[in-house]
């Protein structure tokens, strides 16, 4: 008694990045839309209109009368399938032992059948079960019914409509929920949430693990995190518990996308969740894959002893659900007309990704000939499973490749890079694995000294990022910037052009937080603005990009089977033609869109831009060298290799950033100052460009990972004079210093006027009521965001915030708005014409990804309305951020953190948070962000923001122009700096350093 499945189902599943087995929608027999006549059948328990259609029931290998299939609330998939045996038989026997029995069991994990009736009194008998693919309800039903006996299984909601359709009856009318309800059904109420979860519920959570997968296949992993986030949370209001075992898989494939991300110890937290449920599982191969995913991530984190072990243990788990003849490593006639269980299918592809996997350890680990025995297993099922597509084929190119790098002296993992990425072209033309490969490809022709086939490679993956308008990190774009500018040394003719190249070329760099972020905000653009035709547009988008990656899987499916893929290339450009036109539907009805777009920009555009007095240097690092690229009018592109590396700039900051982030110390006074990291950090990023940054009075700097939590201001120019930090040569008495999320930001903050035509002049919104821990243990449940909540009420609101706002407001005068307490919410700032103020003022904490571990956005915290059911008012989200309309020239955020956790990534992932959060603010209509990076002392903080607002409040002189926003910073520091009073000496950088502007502000 088996079930098909089919082999574009099979392989849509292979390709997700952990390989977690086929989708809900793989393991039926049919699907919607076949041709076949559909006949209404009344509505469902949840009110959802229903259909039936004639079924084969070849699979279940049974004599049949007939066969039907159940389509409810617009699924494609059947809501219950009812079969009519052809010969009599026994309720109990069949409904505990035999073929249809042992058919229910390979899907679903069920509880002994029960006694009960059904419409008319008919003896039944009802199995309560749980789906292995996905943990939702189930039900299997043994009745008899008007035509002999009846075996069924469906979603608990579709029992009404069983009952009918066995014994006969019309569908009555009206709201089905108010029908009299039989036995059975009473039973599926109280057992199975019968009138709970429906059809459309089952079909949400689909489309969300379609979306997810399709994000994970093109190696989109801050994508397919949000979205897996999206199914968890519909997972969890399906089954009405944050603890159900069967919620082990969604977290296992959020923590692998974080892992696959370099967020670590997040996903250790969602993977420790994940062990403690997997065992209680109703899929079986639930235990194999968190050994899969925890060996990826050991794996991505290099340690790769702990990852071996892991891989280890989960192929052997893996292999012992795979039957004997497929997995024999003689020569085999591939099994592609037999039917293979769904649990075994599933760990089939678990033991391939997991035994591609296992092989680059052991060649990383110097044993070459496991790597070998390994990959040849992995093979060895796929092909006796008849399993071969061109992206498996190409994915375990690639995987050969990244073996042979260590050992490989003759270009084999070239050649094995460049194959991998022609088979993925073939299979995934113009996606983002494609580009990926075609990178390692070309690093690898690099070692060879074959530059030529390297640049060749390189531009041509960098074409498919510009046309997809995505990026890859540093590691994969810097190769290519190198051999850019190594070129212009040996071709000075071409030298314009080609540094014109690599500047475009490390904008296509890209780090996680930063796509997480963009794609967080875009989904969310259209739903929390409540604009429909946006809405419509970005799901539009969505469900085309679903479309178009089944068009894919289908394609290679018939190619690697040597069948002519007919007009599928055709139907895929039209598919893809439509998506752009859904992007551009998006991009009229929302223009704020474009902004989270980040598309190439030229040198000349940047130039024209930038001030008479003003330069500015994009510096992105790498794992083995990193870049600083300069611009200035009048002078040539400068591109300088620098000796540095993300791992090294990572330890000056800490070492630079150590005492601020301990703050005052117990017994009083701060800890030493770290000169030596903050002047090794100058002469390692900008030494090299003194030349062009001499003289320029203002500095954009467009910094790159860790760097997104330094405040650039206090770096060191040079020695500081017999230790005295007042006097220290500190970068910001040489430049006013602008800090951009990015290049393309800022050119779109440039696009508009230089400052604020606003009326107002300042509104100021402080001294926040927290919400009670109560409340907050409902939005972060313990058992699943672990301690989230006691950290949020910990961050009561404090005293200065109060005094900040009230100071504040008195140095910008009359007129000026103070929103205190509680009327400080949600609503109250959403309520507010912010569009009339210059200034808006925000005195709280400022909360990143990382602080929180359910946290999915930056946010900001405010008073918690008090008799609110949960802690949801109390944190204003980046993506509500872009709804609020300003026309400010600033944006003060006050009692931001970037340090992060105290773990090796946290304070990276934080800084580059809250660049999310200054492009939220952008998009509202901000102009800039002054953020703090640490919390500052009360008093200094509170000084440096009134000295900054009085100097930018004040008229200027005759024949002046008002000062910018960077300037008055500038000058508000540079104020504070030398004073040394009550035995505190305001030059080191925890009192005047904290804050940096984001964005241009007010430009002169």
């Amino acid at each position: 008694m088996r079930h098909l499945l089919t082999l574009s189902a099979v392989l849509a599943a292979l390709l997700q990045a952990g390989c977690a087995g086929p989708p809900p929608e793989a393991y039926a027999s049919s699907a919607r839309g076949s041709g076949t006549e559909s006949l209404p059948v009344g509505r469902n328990q949840r009110n959802e209109a229903c259909v039936a259609q004639r079924a084969g029931g070849g699979s279940l290998g049974l004599p049949l009368a007939h066969a039907e299939e159940v389509f409810c609330g617009g699924w494609t998939q059947p809501s219950a399938r009812i079969y009519t045996l052809r010969e009599p038989g026994d309720l109990d026997q069949l409904a505990t032992s035999g073929r249809w029995r042992e058919w229910i069991e390979q899907r679903f994990q069920c509880e002994a059948p029960q006694n009960t009736t059904i419409l008319g009194n008919a003896p039944a008998r009802l199995l309560a079960c749980t789906r292995r693919s996905n943990g939702s309800a189930h039900m299997g039903l043994v009745v008899r019914g008007r035509d002999g006996i009846v075996v069924a299984d469906g979603l608990p909601a579709t029992l009404p409509v069983i009952e009918r359709m066995v014994t006969g009856q019309p569908a009555p009318a009206g709201d089905s929920a108010r029908i009299a309800r039989s036995e059975a059904v009473q039973l599926a109420v109280s057992r199975l949430a019968a009138d709970q979860v429906g059809a459309a519920d089952e079909a949400q959570y689909d489309r969300l693990l379609l979306l997810g997968r399709d994000l994970n296949q093109t190696e989109n992993f801050a994508g397919a995190e949000d979205v897996y986030r999206q199914a968890l949370a519909a997972r969890i209001a399906v089954l009405r518990s944050d603890s159900n075992p069967n919620l082990a898989t969604p977290l296992m494939h959020i923590a692998i996308n974080l892992s696959n991300q370099r967020r670590f110890q997040e996903a250790d937290r969602l993977f420790e969740r994940a062990a403690a449920m997997a065992a209680a599982s109703a899929d079986r191969t639930a235990s194999a894959r968190l050994h899969q995913y925890r060996g990826m991530h050991e794996l991505n984190r290099s340690r790769l002893r702990e990852a071996a072990e892991q891989l280890d243990a989960a192929e052997a788990e893996y292999r012992a659900a795979v039957p004997a003849r497929l997995l024999a490593s003689r020569a085999q006639q591939p099994v592609f007309g037999e039917v293979i269980e769904p649990q075994v299918y599933s760990a089939i592809l678990g033991m391939a990704e997991t035994v591609r996997y296992g092989s680059v350890v052991a060649s990383r680990l110097g044993d070459p000939d496991k790597a070998s025995a390994m990959m040849a297993r992995g093979q060895t099922v796929l092909r006796n499973a008849g399993l071969a597509p061109g992206i498996l084929a190409g994915r375990t190119l690639r995987a050969e490749g990244m073996a042979l790098v260590r050992a490989d002296g003759e270009g084999v993992s070239a050649e094995r890079f460049r194959s991998a990425g022609e088979r993925l072209s073939a299979s995934l033309p113009g996606e983002r694995p494609v580009a990926t490969t075609l990178f390692l490809s070309g690093r690898e022709f690099l070692a060879l000294g074959q530059k030529a086939e390297a640049l060749a490679v390189f531009r041509r993956a960098a074409a498919i990022l510009r046309e997809r308008r995505i990026g890859l990190g540093p590691a994969d774009i810097l190769p290519f910037v190198d051999t850019l500018v190594a070129m212009v040394r040996d071709n000075p003719a071409q030298a314009e052009a080609l540094a014109a190249e690599a500047f475009g070329a490390i904008q296509l760099s890209q780090r996680s937080e930063t796509a997480r972020f963009l794609n967080q905000t875009s989904a969310r653009l259209g739903a929390s603005g409540g604009n429909e035709r946006v809405a419509d547009a970005i799901r539009r988008r969505q469900d085309l990009d679903v479309e178009v990656n089944a068009l894919l899987a289908e394609r290679d499916s018939l190619i690697s089977s040597g069948r002519d893929a007919g007009d599928l290339d055709g139907r895929i450009r039209a598919r893809r033609a439509a998506r752009e036109e859904a992007e551009s539907d998006i991009a009229a009805a929302a223009p704020e869109y474009l902004q989270l777009r980040d598309t190439q920009i030229d040198a000349p555009t940047v130039l024209e831009r930038l001030g008479a007095n003003e330069a500015l240097v994009q510096i992105t690092l790498g794992p083995r060298f990193s870049y600083a690229i300069g611009l200035r009018r009048g002078r040539p592109l400068q591109a300088v290799r620098l000796e540095v590396t993300e791992t090294q700039v990572a330890q000056l900051i800490r070492a630079a950033r150590s005492s601020v982030d301990a703050g005052p110390q117990p017994g009083g006074g701060l800890l030493p100052f770290d000169e030596a990291a903050a002047r090794e950090l100058y002469d390692k990023l900008l030494r090299p460009l003194d030349a062009l940054l001499d003289g320029a009075q203002s500095l954009v700097v467009v910094p790159d990972g860790p760097l997104l939590g330094l405040p650039f201001g206090m770096l060191l120019t040079g020695p500081v004079p017999d230790g005295n930090l007042g006097r220290a040569p500190w970068l910001i008495r040489q430049h006013a210093i602008v800090h951009a999320p990015s290049v393309q930001a800022l050119m779109t903050l440039r696009g508009r006027s230089p400052g604020s035509d606003a009326p107002r002049g300042y509104i100021g919104f402080g001294d926040f009521r927290p919400a009670s821990l109560l409340q907050l243990e409902r939005s972060f449940p313990p058992g699943r965001c672990g301690t989230d909540a006691r950290a949020a009420a910990s961050l009561g609101s404090l005293p200065g915030f109060r005094r900040e706002i009230q100071l504040s407001a008195d140095a910008m005068g009359s007129g000026a708005v103070q929103r205190l307490a509680m009327d400080f919410t949600a609503e109250s700032v959403r309520r507010t014409s912010l569009d009339e103020y210059r200034i808006v003022h925000f005195a709280t904490h400022g909360l990143l990804p990382g602080d929180l571990s359910c946290l999915t956005e930056p946010s900001i915290m405010l008073s918690n309305p008090p008799n609110s059911a949960n802690a949801a008012g109390a944190f204003l989200g980046a993506s509500a951020i872009t709804q609020l309309k300003m026309n400010a020239d600033l944006v003060i955020l006050s009692a931001c953190n970037t340090a992060g956790p105290g773990v090796a990534g946290g304070s990276e992932q934080s800084a580059e948070a809250l660049s999310g959060l200054a492009r939220a603010f952008f998009i509202a209509g901000a102009r800039g962000l002054v953020a703090s990076h640490w919390l500052a002392s009360d008093v200094a903080a509170t000084v440096l923001m009134v000295r900054m607002l009085t100097i930018t409040h004040a008229a200027p002189a005759a024949g002046q122009r008002p000062v910018g926003s960077a300037q008055a910073l500038q000058q508000a520091q540079l104020e504070i700096i030398p004073i040394v009073s009550g035995g505190v000496n305001y030059g080191h950088p925890f009192y005047w350093a904290s804050f940096a502007l984001i964005g241009d502000g007010r430009r002169e």
